[in-house]
């Protein structure tokens, strides 16, 4: 699309990490609409819209289909989305994100402590268990299973 002929669409912002030997590394990607429909928004990163913008267009059509995310207009201010038109939005999304993984490894830490405290490591012998064994973990019996 011409430069002239394009309309006025917002940046949208997604902060993402990176491991290094430094350490880690929180990053803002910037993304650019390359595209919309009445109620949403087509955005790539820089790669996806050097392919929209080169001169190679006719032929990356499929590469930028895989490599766009969709987002909504409306409702820019909550819910879950990919990307957001305000940094603070997107950065309280990072920080939403990072939560939740913390959960998900504090929940996969609990099962492996509990299990090689139950059969020991690599170097304990253990016997073989005819059936399912129910090894108890206070973490886990202790995450509200209500009424299951």
């Amino acid at each position: 699309m011409p430069e002239e002929n394009k309309p006025a669409w917002p940046e949208h912002y997604r902060y993402i990490d990176t491991i290094g030997p430094e350490g880690l590394e929180v990053h803002c990607i910037t993304y650019q609409v390359i595209g919309e429909t009445a109620q949403c928004y087509y955005i790539g990163d820089k790669h996806t819209c050097d392919l929209v913008n080169g001169p190679q267009y006719s032929w990356t059509a499929d590469a930028v289909k895989k490599h766009r995310k969709r987002v909504l207009k409306e409702g820019g201010t909550w819910g879950r989305r990919f990307a957001y038109t305000d940094k603070a939005l997107a950065l309280r999304s990072y920080k939403a994100r990072k939560s939740w993984q913390l959960r998900h490894a504090q929940l996969s830490m609990e099962r492996a402590l509990a299990a090689i405290g139950y059969f020991g490591n690599l170097e304990v012998e253990s016997t073989i268990p005819a059936g399912a064994v129910t090894i108890p973990s206070e973490y886990i019996q202790g995450l509200g299973w209500g009424d299951y």
